[in-house]
């Protein structure tokens, strides 16, 4: 090509390399003179292509910033997934009260000296504490011949205050226990407390049902009063006629999974008593299984509600009492219940209690237990002519008093507290379980790979050495199940933490990570 006509720029090839500005030279070269058609036409041309650099340029402009903006872009589709940390807490708090041959309380031994074992499994024991009851203040006052400090303003010695040294809750199951249980406990406590009252001791009296209730107070007078209101509240009027099904009889019944008409023992049982009570037994006729059955699941409705009623009471008050600062007990006095169907609640509640550093110590009201039906003329006085199913109905009431016992001392060994039962001497009975508890140690581990099923893990808790020793421990626990409110769950964990007086020094945890490509790592390279 001549020159001025050449191709360039490679994007713009429409524009020539190099093109005159102007005709200088003037002769007879048309070309370059400035006044021939030619030369004018160059000129037009060479303007032409000056603008279709301009918009070249701009355009280039334009993919530039685009070809910079376009990593950016995909870079914000090629973020790894954000870092999460999840924590669970398992811990588990175990309770332990090591006693002598003289059932003396053992209280010089170390962690080492104690092995723990989950369904078999040797745990590891993350955190140990040793308690040792408070000295009575009594003990550490000063001589009264000892001068006391004046008071620089009024020239007075100060008045001695005592901080609250000791919390003792005298909760009562007004709910599930009757009259004579009741009058008798609440008169041995009023006792009780007439002659072992400390400076620094604060009492508070409760009741299942919720009437009227007495905070914590120094004031005697006020706790007389308290315990003096104390009367049954059964909520629910449990049937007491002739023939009616007990709450122990409508828990078997309940757990029999034969057929449509099938019977057992326990069912037979209660279809003769019925007849012997209807006062005509020539011409009464037992009622059918079925209906049986409906009147036994009512039965274990209701006693399961009450039961349910008073743990409520009892985990209200431990809340309430995690608060305090000091020593801290709760006295839990009942008839007993049925409680199979509430295990993993008392566990609940054990490990509640345990992480506030709480203790329960039961009494079982109802004294020293006499058995054989006929020593309560009220049930099952009919069953006395029908000497097979009488001994039955004496096997199936010695056994629920057993079981209906084994909530109180449930509580009572798994938070390292006393459980009094079988005596007449209630008065005896206060002064045990409301004392100052014995020293115990506080075990926690974390169990591995716990899963949220709600089934039952058994425990054990061995000495290296513990030759002519005895332990008190909780007989297991059950593992938490998966919660439907786990908002809830967590704002209560973390408040029993935080009132909590256990002393942590460390805080143990485990990390799982997860780790991914990115996608260069996906590529290969």
């Amino acid at each position: 090509m001549g020159k001025g006509q050449g191709f360039g720029f490679g994007l713009c090839p429409f524009i020539p390399d190099r093109y005159p500005l102007r005709c200088e030279r003037f002769g007879r070269n048309a070309v370059n003179n400035p006044f021939s058609p030619d030369c004018r036409k160059l000129q037009r041309y060479a303007g032409l292509a000056t603008a279709a650099l301009m918009a070249c340029a701009t355009i280039i402009t334009v993919l530039m910033k685009g070809a910079q903006t376009t990593p950016q872009e995909v870079a914000t589709h090629d973020v790894a997934p954000a870092f999460k940390l999840q924590v669970e807490r398992n811990l588990v708090t175990v309770r332990v009260v090591v006693r002598d041959r003289k059932g003396e309380a053992v209280d010089n031994l170390r962690q080492e000296d104690f092995q723990l074992f989950d369904r078999g499994k040797k745990q590891t024991i993350e955190t140990f504490t040793v308690e040792k009851p408070a000295p009575n203040p009594a003990e550490k006052s000063p001589d009264a011949s000892t001068p006391q400090p004046a008071s620089e303003a009024t020239g007075k010695t100060p008045p001695d205050f005592t901080s609250p040294r000791r919390y003792v809750a005298l909760y009562f199951d007004d709910v599930n226990t009757g009259i004579s249980g009741l009058s008798r406990t609440r008169d041995a406590a009023d006792r009780f407390l007439k002659t072992s009252f400390h400076a620094g001791d604060h009492v508070g009296v409760f009741a299942a049902s919720g009437q009227k209730p007495l905070d914590f107070t120094d004031d005697l007078d006020r706790v007389h009063q308290a315990l003096q209101d104390i009367r049954p509240h059964p909520l629910i009027t449990a049937d007491e006629m002739c023939g009616a099904i007990t709450p122990y009889e409508a828990y078997l019944i309940s757990q029999f999974t034969g057929l449509h008409g099938q019977t057992n023992d326990v069912i037979i049982l209660v279809q003769t008593e019925k007849v012997l009570c209807c006062g005509e037994p020539g011409y009464c006729k037992p009622p059918p299984v079925e209906a049986i059955r409906m009147e036994a699941m009512r039965v274990q409705a209701e006693t399961e509600k009450r039961a349910v009623i008073t743990l409520q009471g009892i985990e209200a008050l431990v809340g309430r009492m995690t608060m305090l600062r000091g020593q801290r007990s709760l006295v839990f006095i009942s008839d007993g219940f049925l409680s199979e169907t509430l295990g993993d609640q008392l566990s609940r509640l054990a490990d509640r209690a345990l992480r506030a550093n709480i203790v329960i110590s039961a009494l079982d009201a109802r004294g020293l237990f006499v058995p054989g039906f006929v020593a309560d003329a009220s049930v099952g006085g009919g069953l006395a002519s029908d000497p097979q199913m009488g001994s039955l109905k004496e096997r199936l009431m010695s056994m629920a008093a057993t079981q209906e016992s084994s909530v109180l001392g449930t509580l009572a060994q798994d938070t390292g507290g006393t459980f009094f039962e079988n005596s007449n001497d209630m008065e005896a009975g206060i002064r045990r379980v409301a004392a100052n508890p014995d020293t115990y140690y506080t075990l926690a581990f974390s169990p591995q790979n716990l899963k949220h099923d709600g089934t039952f893990h058994a425990l054990k808790v061995t000495l290296v050495s513990g030759k002519g020793l005895s332990i008190q421990v909780r007989k297991g626990y059950y593992a938490p199940k998966k919660s439907e409110d786990a908002a809830g769950q967590e704002k209560e964990e973390i408040q029993d933490a935080m009132l909590s007086t256990n002393e942590m020094l460390g805080l143990p945890i485990r990390v799982n990570t997860q780790y991914f490509y990115g996608r260069q790592d996906q590529r290969g390279n």
